[in-house]
């Protein structure tokens, strides 16, 4: 009976001896590996993350938004002029209007337009529109670093006003001024023409992996995740 008892004490030490072993050998292992190092890695997985190619839907949500608020701001001055010369807020023909009214309405309308898509970017939240900091995203040169006047200056007057055609509402008034200059309807033409360069160009956001399209390529610029604060 007593020699029973000597072994169930024996086995008892054991196990504690063991315990206190893994114990020891776990504290050991957090002083090797501390948490820092694991926090690190964290904050360094979400700083590559920011900088990285925005994803198409935050660029077609930041372009529903944009697309509508920059098409107040170019009504704004059109329907001031509108008032003061056909009577009529609604019209947004710069056609109808009276010689030069139409003119004077479209290029207020197109100051108005380029503050928005340029000055802000610029000047307010850098590379962003309203609509691309609520979803996130900025414009940056193709190599990262802040976008510059002349590269934004190319990719919105060049590639998104006049190449493209039909994705912002400065287009359908360049079209309308050219053909107050010129008496040659440019409206419908171009109009249809945007629509197919247009489709190129989304059908390239589409497939290419760091989804630029043809106003990227023409600016010299791609859109970026930008990292939450």
């Amino acid at each position: 009976m007593s020699s029973k008892k000597h072994k169930k004490k024996q086995m008892g030490n054991a196990e504690t001896a063991r315990a206190a072993a893994l114990a020891k050998a776990e504290a050991q292992a957090l002083e090797e590996k501390p948490i820092l190092p694991k926090v690190a890695e964290k904050v360094t997985k979400v700083a590559d993350r920011a900088g990285a190619p925005a994803p198409v839907t935050r660029r077609f949500f930041a372009y529903l938004i944009d697309w509508y608020v920059g098409a107040l701001c170019t009504a704004i001055p059109i329907s001031i002029v509108a008032h003061q010369t056909t009577g009529d807020l609604t019209n947004q023909y710069l056609v109808d209007y009276p010689h030069p009214f139409g003119i004077v309405a479209g290029v207020l309308a197109l100051l108005f337009a380029f503050a928005y898509y340029i000055a802000i970017p610029l000047f307010v939240w850098r590379g962003q529109t309203p609509g691309k900091r609520l979803c996130g995203i900025k414009i940056v040169q193709e190599d990262g670093s802040p976008v510059a006047l002349p590269n934004l200056a190319l990719r919105q007057i060049v590639g998104v006003t006049i190449i493209e055609g039909v994705i912002a509402n400065a287009s359908s008034i360049w079209h309308q001024m050219l053909t107050i200059v010129t008496g040659i309807n440019f409206v419908h033409p171009l109009m249809y023409v945007g629509f197919a360069i247009t489709l190129v160009s989304c059908f390239m956001i589409l497939i290419r992996k760091d989804h630029r399209c043809l106003h990227d390529f023409i600016g010299g610029t791609r859109v970026a995740l930008v990292e939450k604060s």
